[in-house]
């Protein structure tokens, strides 16, 4: 198992190719055009690198990946809690 599947923001930023900045902005304007995130924490927001890929290739329009990450097999009810937003499920685009 690998222990660096969860990464910062600043991960995210980079991988996006945009400052830390404009991720933090757009995640709180909560209008989904960010992965979804992981609250840990008071301040610490986490990207699982699994979720992160799966949500740029549906962006791309290129098939999911057939492994199901551990955020996606979470039921909808947990994950609205968890993430306090609403979230799509796995076979939506």
């Amino acid at each position: 198992m690998n222990t660096n599947t969860l990464q910062p923001t600043s991960w995210l930023a980079k991988r996006l190719g945009l400052s830390v900045s404009t991720i933090e902005r757009l995640r709180a304007r909560g209008e989904g055009q960010l992965p979804p995130h992981l609250v840990i924490g008071r301040n610490t927001i986490r990207y699982d690198v699994a979720v992160v890929e799966d949500w740029l290739s549906v962006r791309q329009g290129l098939p999911r990946s057939p492994v199901q990450t551990p955020a996606s097999s979470l039921s909808s009810a947990p994950q609205k809690k968890l993430f306090g937003k609403r979230v799509l499920p796995a076979n939506s685009a």
